[in-house]
Protein backbone atom coordinates (compact mmCIF):
# COMPACT_ATOMS: atom_id res chain seq x y z
CA UNK A 1 0.00 0.00 0.00
CA UNK A 2 1.36 3.41 -0.93
CA UNK A 3 2.46 5.62 1.97
CA UNK A 4 0.41 8.81 2.24
CA UNK A 5 0.75 11.61 4.77
CA UNK A 6 -2.50 13.45 4.08
CA UNK A 7 -5.96 11.98 4.26
CA UNK A 8 -7.67 12.29 0.83
CA UNK A 9 -11.21 13.58 0.42
CA UNK A 10 -12.50 10.14 -0.58
CA UNK A 11 -11.25 6.59 -0.21
CA UNK A 12 -12.51 3.02 -0.10
CA UNK A 13 -10.23 0.74 1.89
CA UNK A 14 -11.80 -2.72 1.63
CA UNK A 15 -8.85 -5.14 1.88
CA UNK A 16 -6.84 -3.66 4.71
CA UNK A 17 -5.85 -6.92 6.36
CA UNK A 18 -6.85 -5.62 9.80
CA UNK A 19 -10.33 -7.13 9.97
CA UNK A 20 -12.48 -4.25 8.79
CA UNK A 21 -13.05 -1.90 5.89
CA UNK A 22 -13.17 1.90 5.99
CA UNK A 23 -14.89 4.18 3.50
CA UNK A 24 -14.91 7.97 3.35
CA UNK A 25 -17.24 9.86 1.01
CA UNK A 26 -17.22 13.63 0.70
CA UNK A 27 -20.26 13.84 -1.58
CA UNK A 28 -22.50 10.87 -0.82
CA UNK A 29 -25.87 11.04 -2.49
CA UNK A 30 -28.01 7.90 -2.50
CA UNK A 31 -27.80 4.16 -2.14
CA UNK A 32 -31.35 3.10 -2.95
CA UNK A 33 -30.75 -0.64 -2.65
CA UNK A 34 -32.21 -2.18 0.50
CA UNK A 35 -29.76 -4.59 2.01
CA UNK A 36 -28.42 -6.32 5.07
CA UNK A 37 -25.18 -8.16 5.73
CA UNK A 38 -23.59 -10.58 8.21
CA UNK A 39 -21.13 -8.07 9.61
CA UNK A 40 -21.32 -4.92 11.70
CA UNK A 41 -21.47 -1.49 10.10
CA UNK A 42 -20.95 1.99 11.52
CA UNK A 43 -22.25 5.01 9.64
CA UNK A 44 -21.20 8.47 10.77
CA UNK A 45 -22.48 11.64 9.09
CA UNK A 46 -19.76 14.27 9.30
CA UNK A 47 -21.81 16.98 7.55
CA UNK A 48 -24.91 17.34 5.40
CA UNK A 49 -28.08 15.27 5.63
CA UNK A 50 -29.52 11.93 4.54
CA UNK A 51 -32.80 10.01 4.71
CA UNK A 52 -32.17 6.55 6.10
CA UNK A 53 -34.36 3.52 6.75
CA UNK A 54 -33.13 1.44 9.67
CA UNK A 55 -34.88 -1.72 10.93
CA UNK A 56 -38.36 -0.24 11.33
CA UNK A 57 -37.84 3.52 11.15
CA UNK A 58 -37.30 6.11 8.46
CA UNK A 59 -34.91 8.72 9.86
CA UNK A 60 -33.81 12.14 8.66
CA UNK A 61 -30.22 12.22 9.83
CA UNK A 62 -27.91 15.24 9.87
CA UNK A 63 -24.34 16.13 10.85
CA UNK A 64 -23.18 14.26 13.91
CA UNK A 65 -25.51 11.28 13.56
CA UNK A 66 -23.89 7.98 14.56
CA UNK A 67 -25.57 4.73 13.51
CA UNK A 68 -24.43 1.29 14.61
CA UNK A 69 -25.95 -1.42 12.39
CA UNK A 70 -25.92 -4.96 13.73
CA UNK A 71 -25.64 -8.00 11.45
CA UNK A 72 -28.88 -8.91 9.70
CA UNK A 73 -30.60 -5.53 10.16
CA UNK A 74 -32.39 -4.31 7.06
CA UNK A 75 -31.38 -0.77 6.07
CA UNK A 76 -31.36 1.58 3.12
CA UNK A 77 -30.21 5.10 2.33
CA UNK A 78 -32.72 7.06 0.26
CA UNK A 79 -31.62 10.61 -0.37
CA UNK A 80 -34.31 12.85 -1.84
CA UNK A 81 -33.10 15.37 -4.39
CA UNK A 82 -30.83 17.92 -2.75
CA UNK A 83 -29.66 15.71 0.14
CA UNK A 84 -25.88 15.30 0.13
CA UNK A 85 -23.59 14.36 2.99
CA UNK A 86 -20.00 13.69 4.00
CA UNK A 87 -19.74 10.36 5.77
CA UNK A 88 -17.56 7.61 7.13
CA UNK A 89 -18.46 3.91 6.95
CA UNK A 90 -16.73 1.17 8.90
CA UNK A 91 -17.46 -2.49 8.16
CA UNK A 92 -16.14 -4.85 10.80
CA UNK A 93 -15.63 -7.62 8.29
CA UNK A 94 -16.29 -8.75 4.76
CA UNK A 95 -16.90 -12.15 3.18
CA UNK A 96 -13.17 -12.79 3.02
CA UNK A 97 -12.43 -12.01 6.65
CA UNK A 98 -15.47 -12.42 8.91
CA UNK A 99 -15.11 -11.71 12.59
CA UNK A 100 -16.65 -13.99 15.18
CA UNK A 101 -16.79 -14.40 18.90
CA UNK A 102 -13.39 -16.08 18.67
CA UNK A 103 -11.68 -12.95 17.41
CA UNK A 104 -9.61 -11.23 20.14
CA UNK A 105 -10.38 -7.83 18.58
CA UNK A 106 -14.11 -8.47 18.43
CA UNK A 107 -14.20 -9.78 22.00
CA UNK A 108 -12.63 -6.51 23.10
CA UNK A 109 -15.17 -4.23 21.42
CA UNK A 110 -18.31 -6.40 21.81
CA UNK A 111 -19.23 -4.89 25.22
CA UNK A 112 -18.82 -1.42 23.74
CA UNK A 113 -21.23 -2.20 20.91
CA UNK A 114 -23.90 -3.17 23.41
CA UNK A 115 -23.60 0.24 25.10
CA UNK A 116 -24.09 2.21 21.86
CA UNK A 117 -27.57 3.25 20.82
CA UNK A 118 -28.36 2.03 17.29
CA UNK A 119 -28.85 5.65 16.22
CA UNK A 120 -27.79 8.70 18.21
CA UNK A 121 -27.21 12.40 17.52
CA UNK A 122 -23.85 13.39 18.96
CA UNK A 123 -23.32 16.65 20.80
CA UNK A 124 -21.10 19.25 19.06
CA UNK A 125 -17.99 18.65 21.16
CA UNK A 126 -18.35 14.89 20.75
CA UNK A 127 -18.75 15.31 16.99
CA UNK A 128 -15.34 16.98 16.82
CA UNK A 129 -13.74 14.09 18.71
CA UNK A 130 -15.37 11.43 16.54
CA UNK A 131 -14.47 13.19 13.26
CA UNK A 132 -10.85 13.46 14.40
CA UNK A 133 -10.72 9.77 15.35
CA UNK A 134 -12.11 8.62 11.99
CA UNK A 135 -9.57 10.84 10.25
CA UNK A 136 -6.72 9.36 12.29
CA UNK A 137 -7.95 5.87 11.49
CA UNK A 138 -7.90 6.62 7.78
CA UNK A 139 -4.38 8.06 7.92
CA UNK A 140 -3.10 5.02 9.80
CA UNK A 141 -4.49 2.60 7.21
CA UNK A 142 -3.22 4.70 4.30
CA UNK A 143 0.29 5.02 5.74
CA UNK A 144 0.59 1.40 6.97
CA UNK A 145 3.45 2.21 9.32
CA UNK A 146 4.65 -0.19 12.01
CA UNK A 147 1.88 -0.99 14.47
CA UNK A 148 -0.86 0.53 12.32
CA UNK A 149 -3.27 -2.39 12.79
CA UNK A 150 -3.20 -2.00 16.55
CA UNK A 151 -3.68 1.74 16.16
CA UNK A 152 -6.78 1.50 13.96
CA UNK A 153 -8.42 -0.95 16.38
CA UNK A 154 -7.55 1.38 19.23
CA UNK A 155 -9.18 4.30 17.39
CA UNK A 156 -12.29 2.21 16.70
CA UNK A 157 -12.49 1.29 20.37
CA UNK A 158 -12.09 4.93 21.38
CA UNK A 159 -14.91 5.91 19.00
CA UNK A 160 -17.26 3.37 20.59
CA UNK A 161 -16.29 4.37 24.12
CA UNK A 162 -16.81 8.07 23.36
CA UNK A 163 -20.25 7.45 21.85
CA UNK A 164 -21.35 5.17 24.70
CA UNK A 165 -20.26 7.78 27.26
CA UNK A 166 -22.47 10.39 25.63
CA UNK A 167 -25.39 7.98 25.85
CA UNK A 168 -24.79 7.66 29.58
CA UNK A 169 -24.58 11.43 30.14
CA UNK A 170 -26.70 13.19 27.52
CA UNK A 171 -27.93 10.85 24.81
CA UNK A 172 -30.09 12.35 22.06
CA UNK A 173 -32.18 9.81 20.18
CA UNK A 174 -32.82 10.41 16.49
CA UNK A 175 -36.56 10.58 15.89
CA UNK A 176 -38.43 8.98 12.99
CA UNK A 177 -39.70 11.22 10.20
CA UNK A 178 -43.28 12.43 10.41
CA UNK A 179 -44.41 9.94 7.78
CA UNK A 180 -43.55 7.07 10.13
CA UNK A 181 -45.93 8.16 12.87
CA UNK A 182 -49.31 6.58 13.58
CA UNK A 183 -50.70 3.52 11.89
CA UNK A 184 -47.76 2.88 9.57
CA UNK A 185 -45.43 2.46 12.55
CA UNK A 186 -47.89 -0.06 13.98
CA UNK A 187 -48.05 -1.93 10.67
CA UNK A 188 -44.25 -2.12 10.50
CA UNK A 189 -44.01 -3.39 14.07
CA UNK A 190 -46.59 -6.06 13.20
CA UNK A 191 -44.73 -7.12 10.04
CA UNK A 192 -41.39 -7.30 11.85
CA UNK A 193 -42.85 -10.00 14.11
CA UNK A 194 -45.30 -11.78 11.80
CA UNK A 195 -43.59 -11.60 8.39
CA UNK A 196 -43.41 -15.39 8.00
CA UNK A 197 -47.18 -15.79 8.33
CA UNK A 198 -50.19 -14.59 6.33
CA UNK A 199 -49.29 -10.94 5.81
CA UNK A 200 -50.66 -10.02 2.40
CA UNK A 201 -51.50 -6.38 1.74
CA UNK A 202 -55.22 -7.19 1.82
CA UNK A 203 -54.95 -9.10 5.11
CA UNK A 204 -52.96 -6.39 6.89
CA UNK A 205 -55.15 -3.58 5.51
CA UNK A 206 -58.25 -5.29 6.90
CA UNK A 207 -56.56 -5.94 10.23
CA UNK A 208 -55.73 -2.25 10.69
CA UNK A 209 -58.97 -0.93 9.22
CA UNK A 210 -57.31 0.66 6.16
CA UNK A 211 -58.05 0.54 2.48
CA UNK A 212 -55.51 -1.40 0.43
CA UNK A 213 -54.67 1.60 -1.72
CA UNK A 214 -54.14 3.85 1.32
CA UNK A 215 -51.93 1.29 3.07
CA UNK A 216 -49.88 0.68 -0.07
CA UNK A 217 -49.36 4.39 -0.73
CA UNK A 218 -48.68 5.37 2.90
CA UNK A 219 -46.29 2.47 3.43
CA UNK A 220 -44.25 3.44 0.39
CA UNK A 221 -44.12 7.11 1.43
CA UNK A 222 -43.01 6.24 4.96
CA UNK A 223 -40.46 3.51 4.29
CA UNK A 224 -39.47 3.91 0.62
CA UNK A 225 -40.25 0.19 0.30
CA UNK A 226 -43.15 -1.42 -1.49
CA UNK A 227 -45.25 -3.51 0.91
CA UNK A 228 -44.39 -6.87 -0.70
CA UNK A 229 -40.76 -5.81 -1.15
CA UNK A 230 -40.46 -5.09 2.57
CA UNK A 231 -42.06 -8.37 3.66
CA UNK A 232 -39.86 -10.39 1.32
CA UNK A 233 -36.78 -8.54 2.56
CA UNK A 234 -37.57 -9.54 6.14
CA UNK A 235 -38.07 -13.14 5.04
CA UNK A 236 -34.81 -13.27 3.14
CA UNK A 237 -32.97 -11.75 6.10
CA UNK A 238 -34.15 -14.62 8.28
CA UNK A 239 -33.39 -17.15 5.54
CA UNK A 240 -29.78 -15.97 5.42
CA UNK A 241 -29.42 -16.54 9.14
CA UNK A 242 -30.84 -20.04 8.86
CA UNK A 243 -28.66 -20.89 5.88
CA UNK A 244 -25.56 -19.74 7.75
CA UNK A 245 -26.34 -21.42 11.06
CA UNK A 246 -27.24 -24.99 10.08
CA UNK A 247 -27.76 -27.70 7.52
CA UNK A 248 -31.55 -27.70 7.17
CA UNK A 249 -32.93 -28.18 3.70
CA UNK A 250 -33.57 -25.14 1.55
CA UNK A 251 -37.21 -26.20 1.25
CA UNK A 252 -37.68 -26.26 5.03
CA UNK A 253 -36.10 -22.82 5.32
CA UNK A 254 -38.27 -21.41 2.53
CA UNK A 255 -41.44 -22.69 4.22
CA UNK A 256 -40.44 -21.42 7.66
CA UNK A 257 -39.73 -17.96 6.27
CA UNK A 258 -43.16 -17.71 4.66
CA UNK A 259 -42.52 -18.48 0.99
CA UNK A 260 -45.06 -20.55 -0.89
CA UNK A 261 -42.61 -22.36 -3.14
CA UNK A 262 -38.94 -22.93 -3.80
CA UNK A 263 -39.27 -21.01 -7.06
CA UNK A 264 -40.59 -17.91 -5.29
CA UNK A 265 -37.94 -18.23 -2.58
CA UNK A 266 -35.11 -18.61 -5.07
CA UNK A 267 -36.26 -15.63 -7.15
CA UNK A 268 -36.59 -13.33 -4.14
CA UNK A 269 -33.33 -14.57 -2.63
CA UNK A 270 -31.32 -13.85 -5.77
CA UNK A 271 -32.95 -10.42 -6.17
CA UNK A 272 -31.80 -9.37 -2.70
CA UNK A 273 -28.46 -11.18 -2.31
CA UNK A 274 -27.28 -11.62 -5.90
CA UNK A 275 -26.89 -15.38 -5.50
CA UNK A 276 -28.98 -18.48 -4.89
CA UNK A 277 -29.54 -20.08 -1.45
CA UNK A 278 -27.13 -22.99 -1.93
CA UNK A 279 -24.35 -20.75 -3.22
CA UNK A 280 -24.92 -18.39 -0.29
CA UNK A 281 -24.69 -21.26 2.22
CA UNK A 282 -21.52 -22.58 0.61
CA UNK A 283 -19.89 -19.16 0.65
CA UNK A 284 -20.83 -18.42 4.26
CA UNK A 285 -19.77 -21.88 5.46
CA UNK A 286 -16.40 -21.51 3.73
CA UNK A 287 -15.92 -18.02 5.17
CA UNK A 288 -16.72 -19.08 8.70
Amino acid sequence: MQNMRAEPDDYRLTSTGCGFSLIKKSHAITNPTRHFHPWWEILYIESGERTFFYANRTLHITAGTFICIAPGILHRAVNPEGEVCNLYNVYFADDNLPLSGESPHFKFIAPLLKKCDPCIALLPDVQSEITALFSKMGREILSAQDGWKNMVWAYLSEILVTVSRQKASAGVAVQPTAEMNGHIAAVIDYLNVNYSGSVSLAYVADMFGLSRSHLSRSFKEATHFGFVEYVNSLRITKACRLLSDGSRSVLDIAMECGFGSLTQFGRCFRALTGTNPLEYRKRRTKAL
